[in-house]
């Protein structure tokens, strides 16, 4: 039995509380965001709800809408695209957590890999080739999936970016 083993499993279980904790901390900061957002959201609308019931007659109502402070569809708008800010930040984080995690554990394996490999009896080469191949072509494979994930996401933050612009100027031109 190799003396290292008991080193070697508390660095990997004190490694694996340090993603844990460096998970649950984005997800409390994203939450706490979240939080923040929403009670200032809930306190607009509760002024933006006295004010409009505050109004004399239905012209100052909708006079109240079409000032420039009054537009509700903006500011839906805008609570809209810092949800998605914070959920884009949330993502980032768990895929750079993901990605740290993988490439440690890709290290851990080339490093079993190669100490199996020198320790390999005679005419055992085609199977450590093989094995060798078997690996490099998973890690392949994951940068593939990887660079596609990162490219639909890409593509639905373009996505989201080209129609904000849209559906403000929509809204700008009913409420106008």
């Amino acid at each position: 039995m190799n003396e290292l083993f008991p080193e070697q499993f508390a660095a990997a279980q004190k490694a694996s509380l340090e993603t844990f904790y460096g998970l649950a901390n984005l997800s409390f900061e994203s939450f706490q965001k979240l939080t923040v957002l929403n009670l200032q959201a809930a306190r607009s609308a509760l002024a933006d709800t006295h004010k409009l019931l505050s109004a004399a007659d239905p012209q100052a109502f909708f006079a109240q809408q079409a000032s420039p402070g009054g537009g509700f569809a903006e500011r839906i708008q805008a609570w809209q695209y810092r949800v998605y800010e914070i959920a884009v930040g949330t993502q980032t984080g768990f895929a750079a957590i993901a990605a740290a995690q993988y490439e440690a554990h890709n290290r851990r394996v080339q490093a079993l890999f190669e100490d199996m490999s020198k320790q390999a009896p005679a005419g055992s080469e085609a199977a450590v080739a093989a094995l060798k191949k078997l690996i490099d072509s998973s890690g392949a494979f994951y940068d593939s999936v990887n660079k596609s994930a990162r490219q639909a996401v890409n593509m639905a933050e373009g996505g989201f970016e080209a129609v904000l612009p849209r559906t403000s100027n929509a809204s700008g031109a009913t409420t106008g």
